[in-house]
């Protein structure tokens, strides 16, 4: 999604959700470029301000907002706008149409009849207020109801970040399965059909405080990233802050049978001889009951079997299988990904290193999946989805778009360490030395969590144990966003440890992401007392005992500190595609404006 339309959606309706700088070529007044709020601040778009057309003034407050002519986003399809209603009784009228960038990505703008124009993904019906409940309460001395917490994992150890809090205007209806299709296909709003009557984002240590909350007993209160959501009823008291309990407020890590309000992504997991990325998934606090073996149902933890069970392994080897494969488990290579539609179904996809390169790899079926929205994260050897075979006589290529347009590749170099290195944390947008907000709230996040300068690295940097260097992202990998990268301390400065990419790769209209890491997850064993099961070639040790199947393999513990970076990046993974040039706090991960 284009920032001009994340503008849009944004203004019709969610309070305060934060302030832009100046727009170049903007004239007349206000002066301030701020999004709408309740307290008073106007956004103000006038003729040549950053690619929109004529004028629209928004004011908040009991004001009405007015659109005269028509605002041009980009091309693409567009809806008409015609009436809002917002949180606060302000009326929005928009005589004009609203260009849509890309159709039907994200945001939601809401007709006169009170279903989604185009590029919502939803519609919006019934009242603003759910029954039962008092919205809007005044209260004396310009005091307001609010209710304040913190969202934890599903663990309830570590907070997170960027996690949507909201009161849902109409009773939530279950997420749709699998990468999102047809009218639905990229679009957020999807994921947020029942609208909110107030919502706003968890901060980066989880806190969050919701205004203007509606009062009275049971009110519904979701927490959403993506596909995990979960509902929780509260009792709200008015024009007072109603705290909610320490560590009361997690996402799920296990859905009862028949419950369609809560909601976790369907993750499938391709296992391997050289780590256990399988068992990250336990320590963020996913319930063992919710494995599953390939395609069956009653989980959605879909565990794979990835490898060959006579790949050679590393240094010029296909991958190989783990030693002790789940009961059940088909093979990757073709009940996974032998075709898109076999990964479409599941909204994430987990590669976990086989200690060689990816045995049987489709890396055209993966860049599909990614195309139509899927997400992909792969460790290790799975560099060869994106950069083609190296050191293996393996028959498959990369696709065009990928190769050398990601990274500067190179094959298992042998003699690779599986001692610890120092991660830098990357600040700064690839190629430029303007800021990459999310690699900002990473090193914040990590920081706060414990997570920096443990373990003898410097106080900045991440500690990685079994670092591997095959990605070099330099300032021509352009689609590219290196996230930490080894410090000059450990001889192998500028080999980039995590990045990201968006898809389509170069186009203006991104609908899927992958990430690569070129580590072992369960390589820092310093959690366990110095580790309990093989890693596999070149692996060294892992918490996770490799002879028994997972997910009774997993260790229990407490995330390592690489480990950490990966639960922020696996939550930012499963959240709405943002462009890493956006600001967190304007993610259009946010519920769609108030349903009418």
């Amino acid at each position: 999604m284009r920032l001009s339309l994340l503008r849009v959606a944004l203004v019709a309706g969610f309070g305060v959700v934060g302030t832009l700088g100046a727009m170049p070529g903007c004239s007349g007044s206000p002066t301030s470029d701020a999004f709408l709020t309740d307290g008073g601040a106007s956004l103000y778009v006038g003729t040549g301000c950053s690619g929109l057309s004529n004028c629209c003034m928004i004011l908040s407050g009991q004001n009405q907002t007015e659109c005269q002519g028509d605002v041009t986003m980009s091309a693409g399809s567009s809806a008409t706008c015609a009436q809002y209603l917002s949180a606060w009784q302000a009326h929005s009228f928009c005589t004009g149409t609203v260009g849509m960038s890309g159709g039907a990505e994200g945001g939601t703008i809401l007709t006169s009849t009170g279903t989604s124009g185009s590029g919502s993904g939803g519609t919006h019906t019934g009242s603003a207020c759910p029954a039962g409940l008092q919205c809007n309460v005044t209260c004396s001395g310009g005091g307001t109801t609010t209710l304040t917490g913190k969202v934890y994992d599903p663990a309830g150890k570590d907070p997170l970040y960027n996690v949507a809090v909201y009161v849902p205007a109409v009773p939530l209806t279950p997420l749709p399965s699998g990468v999102l299709t047809g009218a639905d296909a990229c679009s957020c709003g999807a994921l947020f059909a029942s609208g909110a009557v107030t919502n706003t984002t968890t901060a980066v240590d989880g806190s969050f405080t919701l205004k203007n909350v509606p009062v009275g007993s049971n009110v519904p209160l979701v927490l959403q990233v993506g596909k995990w959501r979960r509902l929780v009823k509260v009792n709200v008291t008015a024009c007072t802050d109603n705290a909610q309990p320490a560590k009361s407020l997690t996402l799920p890590g296990s859905i009862p049978a028949g419950d369609t309000d809560d909601n976790m992504p369907d993750i499938a997991v391709s296992t391997g001889s050289a780590d256990s990325l399988e068992c990250l998934l336990v320590r963020i606090g996913v319930s063992a009951s919710e494995y599953v073996a390939g395609t069956a149902t009653g989980g959605h933890v879909h565990v794979f079997s990835g490898g060959s069970t006579g790949g050679g392994g590393g240094g010029g080897g296909a991958g190989k299988a783990e030693s002790t494969p789940m009961a059940g488990a088909p093979a990757s290579s073709t009940a996974l990904w032998a075709s898109q539609a076999q990964l479409m179904p599941f909204d994430v996809v987990l590669l976990s290193c086989e200690g060689g390169e990816t045995y049987n790899a489709n890396p055209p079926a993966l860049e599909a999946y990614l195309n139509a929205g899927g997400r992909a994260f792969g460790s290790h050897f799975h560099y060869s989805w994106f950069s083609g075979p190296i050191t293996s006589t393996q028959n498959y290529s990369a696709p065009g778009d990928w190769g050398t347009n990601l990274a500067t590749w190179s094959g298992d170099q042998g003699g690779n360490t599986n001692g610890d290195i120092g991660g830098v944390i990357v600040t700064t947008l690839n190629g430029t030395n303007n800021p990459f907000p999310k690699g900002l709230t990473l090193s914040t996040w990590l920081d706060e969590n414990g997570a920096l300068g443990a373990n003898g690295v410097p106080a900045i940097e991440l500690p990685i144990y079994q670092p591997r260097f095959n990605a070099q992202v330099g300032p021509t990998n352009k689609p590219s966003q290196p996230w930490i990268t080894a410090d000059s301390a450990s001889g192998m400065s500028g080999y980039t440890m995590y990045f990201s990419f968006d898809t389509p790769v170069n186009s203006p209209n991104v609908c899927g992401r992958a990430v690569f890491s070129d580590l072992h997850v369960s390589g820092n064993t310093t959690a366990c007392g110095g580790g309990v099961g093989g890693g596999g070639f070149g692996g060294g040790a892992s918490c996770d005992n490799k002879s028994e199947p997972p997910p009774t393999s997993c260790f229990t513990g407490d995330l390592s500190p690489q480990e950490k970076a990966l639960e922020f990046m696996l939550f930012d993974l499963s959240s709405c595609v943002v462009p890493d040039t956006v600001t967190i706090n304007l993610d259009a991960g946010l519920p769609p404006p108030p349903a009418k």
